[in-house]
């Protein structure tokens, strides 16, 4: 089962000798295995002259035209990579500008509405202080207008009852202080 050493190293010396083929044999070569040698390098050569020709070139410019078109689409990748990383930043400025637009908006239009609110304010006390002041002249004045009516009336009751004493026989001088003395009566 198990091969010793000794035959392990001469079978692996055997199997490199027959895989060297001529070379193993200290360039020992026949006429027909140099036959095959030089058929194979001039093979070697006709192949090598023939892609170099005819195919090197055209498989080199195509590969120098797909590498210039990845290198132009790189590029405006590139480009396109900046345009919108500055239509970004424009945007958040022009979306910075507007958020302050519209803030300053509604400050102005908050500060107006406190202004109308503060002039409709004034104007409904104004309005109510005009108001009280003509309904207190206007009291004043029905108050004393009414006091004159009493006064009047008092008067008129006075001369009425007057005109009943003086009917008894009374002098016009106590008829005077009568009066007098009830119209100061009726004044406090």
């Amino acid at each position: 089962m198990f091969m010793s050493i000794e035959d392990a190293l001469v079978e692996i010396a055997a199997t490199v000798q027959e895989a060297l083929g001529p070379f193993g044999n200290g360039f020992n070569f026949t006429s027909s295995e140099f036959m095959d040698i030089g058929i194979q390098l001039a093979s070697t050569i006709i192949l090598f002259i023939v892609v170099r020709c005819f195919l090197w070139k055209p498989v080199t410019n195509i590969l120098e035209s797909r590498r210039a078109v990845i290198d132009k689409e790189l590029e405006e990748a590139k480009k396109a990579k900046e345009n919108a990383i500055l239509i970004e930043a424009n945007l958040k400025d022009e979306l910075n500008k507007a958020k302050a637009r519209v803030k300053e908006m509604l400050d102005n239009a908050e500060k107006e509405a406190n202004l109308k609110r503060d002039e409709i304010i004034n104007t409904a006390r104004q309005e109510a202080k005009t108001r009280i002041e003509n309904l207190q002249l206007e009291l004043k004045q029905e108050k004393e207008g009414m006091a004159k009516q009493i006064r009047q009336e008092i008067i008129d009751i006075a001369f009425a009852a007057a005109e009943k004493i003086v009917s008894r026989e009374i002098n016009q001088d106590k008829y005077l202080d009568v009066v007098d003395e009830i119209l100061k009566g009726a004044a406090s």
